[in-house]
């Protein structure tokens, strides 16, 4: 059962990834991509292709921003 729920989002956990955690790319199908968060890939983020964008572009403003401080 999710913890929350809406129309296109559902949240099974929180996740904090305040220290350094391996990151890698499961899958790409069906015009989504699948990450794996963790030594065992014990989270799993899927986007869709429009998500991983915004997700990538407010990723690089947030790294622009940590460096500007």
């Amino acid at each position: 059962m999710a913890l929350f729920t809406q129309p296109g989002v559902s949240v099974e956990a929180w996740v904090d990834l305040a220290h350094d955690v391996p990151i890698t790319l499961d899958s790409v199908e069906g015009g989504q991509a699948t990450l794996q968060f963790g030594q065992s890939g014990e989270y799993t983020m899927t986007m869709s292709q429009a998500n991983l964008t915004q997700f990538v572009e407010l990723a690089t403003r947030a790294l622009t921003e940590m460096a500007a401080s």
